[in-house]
């Protein structure tokens, strides 16, 4: 019996350091499998960390591409997902020194930010939509025209403006090299020149304004954690579309600095760490201007603001401005030159339906279409869909 015990117990002892290295790796892969569930078990959801909304769960109808649209439904939606892609970026970068590229697992794609110099990021869609366009450029501002030439066939006035990308706005932050730098260059050197070939109806350049803005003053004109332009180019956005219009409507008009605040860009949290920065805070101020009603029932889709002042002028036909996230962070520096202004996200027709489009352009006088570079470079804009037009021509046509 003595016997017996004394090799049970050295049986023990030896399985003793085995269990005791076993247990940290079941530890770490409970965690790995498990975590995500006890997270939102206790009230952790997944949140949007690439300025975009969260998929949506994909249809069975999609056949064999549900497999795949639904492993990257199941991705986004995980739980504690922007702490797994901030211990990523750090770890890409400090074994790297680049944050990490993403595959889609058809084909590779390129890192979602370009960190340039002197902590610039920029928005690695530029490099995407150029370095993999869905139409050419002579296809996508062809689309421009028919639009273009739709509206104003039908009486009304057509003004077309590109919020030029942050990579040609402050190309000279960005790094030396970085993957897909030559079909990005190529490409906008082909767009803005084949832009400015078109002489495309009811165009109006922000690109020449904005670098007179930035040489005028040396300051810059995009912030340098985010994708978008800063304030002072939101309200020389609002002033050259308005004088565009109607040269009066600078009469009343001043754009007055008032302050400096904390802000965390956009970028940032798309690697997982968020990143601050001081920026000037400015106001457009319009002599008399005044809101005298708005129409929030279609919102984030579209809203209305009615305007009425006792000094400044006001721009009086009923006007449609469609556009991006650019004119959606310039709202407060554009609206104040309108009396009746709709403004209608440029992806509406995604969302409510090329009809829901087509009624609000019958709806107006003036139609205002705003596109970010990048979308005319890579072929992609639901306002250019065929779908879309064909709504619109019908429209129009009644």
């Amino acid at each position: 019996m003595t016997a017996v015990r004394t090799e049970a117990t050295s049986s023990e002892r030896r399985g003793r350091p085995l269990a005791r290295r076993r247990l940290p790796r079941l530890l770490v892969a409970g965690l790995f499998f498990f975590g995500p569930a006890l997270a939102f078990a206790l009230g952790e959801r997944a949140v949007e960390i690439e300025n975009r909304k969260l998929p949506e769960f994909p249809s069975l109808s999609k056949g064999w591409d549900f497999i795949p649209e639904a492993e990257s439904w199941a991705v986004a939606h995980l739980p504690l997902r922007q702490h797994a892609v901030r211990g990523n970026v750090t770890l890409s970068e400090g074994v790297f020194g680049q944050p990490p590229s993403y595959n889609t697992g058809k084909k590779p794609t390129y890192p979602h930010v370009v960190e340039g110099r002197d902590g610039w990021l920029y928005f690695g869609d530029d490099v995407i939509e150029a370095c993999g366009p869905r139409w050419s450029v002579a296809e996508t501002l062809e689309r421009t025209r028919r639009l273009a030439e739709t509206v104003r066939r039908s009486g009304r006035r057509f003004v077309l403006t590109v919020a030029p990308d942050k990579t040609t706005a402050h190309p000279d932050e960005l790094p030396g090299r970085f993957l897909g730098q030559r079909c990005l260059e190529r490409r906008k050197q082909e767009f803005w020149t084949a832009l400015q070939r078109a002489d495309l109806p009811g165009y109006v350049d922000l690109r020449g304004p904005l670098e007179r803005l930035r040489r005028e003053t040396g300051a810059p004109t995009y912030w340098r954690t985010d994708s978008h332009w800063n304030e002072r180019s939101c309200g020389l956005y609002g002033a050259t579309l308005a004088r565009a219009l109607d040269p009066k409507l600078e009469r009343g008009t001043r754009l007055v600095k008032v302050g400096q605040a904390p802000r965390v860009g956009d970028l940032g949290p798309m690697l997982g760490t968020p990143r601050e920065e001081t920026i000037d805070r400015w106001s457009l101020v319009r002599q008399g201007v005044r809101r005298t009603g708005q129409d929030d029932t279609q919102l984030p889709t579209s809203f209305t603001t009615v305007n009425a002042s006792t000094g400044a002028p006001l721009y009086k036909p009923r006007t449609l401005l469609v556009g991006d996230s650019f004119t959606r962070n310039s709202l407060p520096w554009v609206t104040p030159y309108f009396a009746d202004l709709t403004y209608l996200r440029s992806d509406a027709s995604a969302k409510a339906g090329p009809e829901y489009v087509a009624e609000k352009v019958a709806g107006s006088e003036t139609v205002v279409f705003e596109m970010v570079e990048r979308y005319f470079v890579g072929g992609h804009g639901e306002m250019l869909e065929e779908e879309t037009l064909a709504a619109i021509e019908r429209a129009l046509r009644s």
